[in-house]
């Protein structure tokens, strides 16, 4: 018998489709993904399994979870593609191509800027793709300890990492409020003049939520009543709603006047922090993921309404 895995392996398909599920931690949603039937994907993970011969994951409860088999395919696979991406982009450089896919995933609040880099870059580069993944830092993080991405966009990088982490944009956290709020007519505020007002914030361990318990910290501060929600639009339509007040972004107010949300003049606010653009030291760049890093250091700032963006940290500071 042929004991050699290569020979019976199905197609790099079957893999893909695996991983997919991996990455989801659902058959269904992962089916959803690809745009492939619920069957389809079990029928092409079963012959995968067939071919490893050891079962790739179980099913407990209504979860889902990869044996040992199966993330050692998925470890394996991730290696496997990112050898393969690097060869497609070295033949097209043969051809005098530059193609293949771009795969970036960013925390939210750099959705609201990033697409204004994407849409020039691409234009430059009409042949490559690009995979854009928004999530919160707990799954960028995940991403980037899975290898899964080019690069991976955090206002708070995680220091533990073996990364590289290239500051490129300022990034700052300013108190808003709805227009509703009477404190908007204040000219200055001072910390304890936000005593009674609930604190709309974001989960433990987000980029934002770190950078304003360090401050807070540091100040010898701390937030009053609080109320957790997992996602900026959440918040930010919570906050128009005059449901409470919160810390987020400077960038959050760029249709302040039409969304109904006013920046409070605190004091020691903005807090200054910087976007960073990372990825891992052990990831080999393919050259279309070079180009794009030359491009957010040496053009970003270019392509980016860098006089808005300062004016709203001119803004910002001048209400220290």
């Amino acid at each position: 018998m042929d004991t050699r895995l290569l020979t019976r392996l199905g197609t790099l398909r079957q893999l893909e489709i695996f991983m997919k599920v991996a990455e989801t931690q659902s058959i269904a949603r992962a089916a959803e993904a690809l745009y492939l039937s619920h069957s389809a994907v079990s029928v092409q993970i079963r012959k995968l399994a067939e071919a490893v011969g050891l079962p790739l994951h179980e099913v407990i409860g209504k979860r889902l979870y990869l044996t040992e088999a199966g993330r050692e395919v998925v470890a394996s696979g991730r290696e496997l593609f990112e050898v393969i991406a690097r060869l497609d982009g070295k033949i097209n450089n043969l051809k005098g191509l530059t193609a293949g896919t771009l795969s970036i995933s960013v925390v939210t609040t750099a959705k609201y800027f990033l697409p204004r880099i994407l849409g020039p870059f691409c234009q430059n580069y009409p042949e490559i793709d690009v995979a854009f993944m928004v999530g919160n830092r707990a799954q960028i993080i995940e991403r980037l300890n899975g290898n899964m991405d080019d690069f991976y966009i955090f206002s708070d990088p995680p220091e533990e990492w073996d990364i590289h982490s290239r500051p490129f944009l300022p990034n700052p956290l300013v108190v808003i409020a709805s227009v509703k709020n009477p404190l908007k007519l204040r000219k200055r505020l001072n910390w304890g003049d936000l005593h009674g007002q609930k604190f709309l914030m974001r989960e433990q361990g987000s980029g934002t939520q770190i950078s304003i318990r360090k401050y807070l910290r540091e100040q010898g501060l701390s937030l009053g009543k609080t109320m957790v929600i997992e996602s900026n639009e959440a918040i930010k339509y919570a906050v128009i709603a005059n449901m409470g007040i919160t810390i987020l972004s400077a960038y959050v107010l760029a249709n302040a006047r039409e969304d109904g949300l006013v920046q409070l003049r605190v004091e020691g606010f903005p807090i200054m922090s910087h976007w960073h653009l990372v990825n891992l030291k052990s990831k080999k760049l393919s050259t279309i993921a070079e180009r794009f890093l030359d491009f957010v250091l040496n053009r970003g700032r270019d392509v980016l309404p860098m006089e808005h963006i300062e004016q709203q940290v001119q803004r910002a500071l001048a209400r220290r």
